[in-house]
């Protein structure tokens, strides 16, 4: 599945060609400098003119992107889309509940649950971090961080600890976001589902 947006660049009219992709365990987004449709100037005045645009693109390219319009409902714990530099975050994080839903939240093992704390504290740094600077303070996308950190801390320290307690309380503070709310309620379900013990992956043979 492959979607695609535009975004403005700073006060010089231009735009950038925003392309993400769904895979089977993600989508991770990428931006596509746009083509300048102005034709090539031979005066040093036009060339002068061109040269601050062109240093602008080439900072806002490295800018994280949000996320193309639509309502979120993709059921946990699949972290569907990422930054570029959070690709590893979400690899490790995919691999942990994959093995911690085959084992059930009860039965997981001390190096585990330990794995799982540490994800859900990396996961919401980077939220915090996201949600500070001015570039994605406003984006929505920031809610899979928040909801990828709970559920690591579901599995790591149940869902009546209070470690996941706070992990959860972020999440829920996107439930009046008009794109995100019902995503907030596939994340309530899923936890329910969790917390009665239920295995919801066969076990390696």
């Amino acid at each position: 599945m492959l979607w695609k947006g535009c975004i403005k660049g700073a006060g010089d009219g231009s735009a950038r060609l925003v392309e993400g992709s769904a895979g089977a365990r993600g989508r991770v987004e990428k931006s596509v400098p746009s083509s300048n449709s102005a034709s090539a100037s031979v005066g040093g005045e036009e060339r002068g003119q061109e040269e601050p645009s062109s240093r602008v693109q080439q900072l806002l390219s490295g800018l994280p992107v949000c996320q193309a319009p639509g309502a979120f409902a993709t059921p946990p714990p699949v972290c569907p889309s990422v930054w570029e530099r959070d690709k590893a975050l979400l690899a490790r994080y995919h691999a942990y509940v994959d093995d911690a839903e085959k084992i059930g939240w009860r039965a997981l093992p001390d190096a585990s649950r330990e794995e799982g704390r540490q994800l859900a504290a990396q996961w919401r740094s980077r939220a915090i971090d996201l949600s500070n600077a001015k570039a994605t303070e406003q984006c929505d996308g920031i809610y899979w961080y928040f909801q990828s950190a709970a559920i690591a801390s579901l599995f790591a320290d149940g869902s009546e600890s209070e470690a996941f307690a706070r992990y959860r309380r972020d999440a829920e503070s996107y439930r009046g976001w008009s794109r995100v709310g019902g995503q907030v309620q596939l994340f309530d379900e899923y936890v329910t589902v969790i917390a009665s013990g239920a295995q919801l992956r066969q076990g390696a043979e």
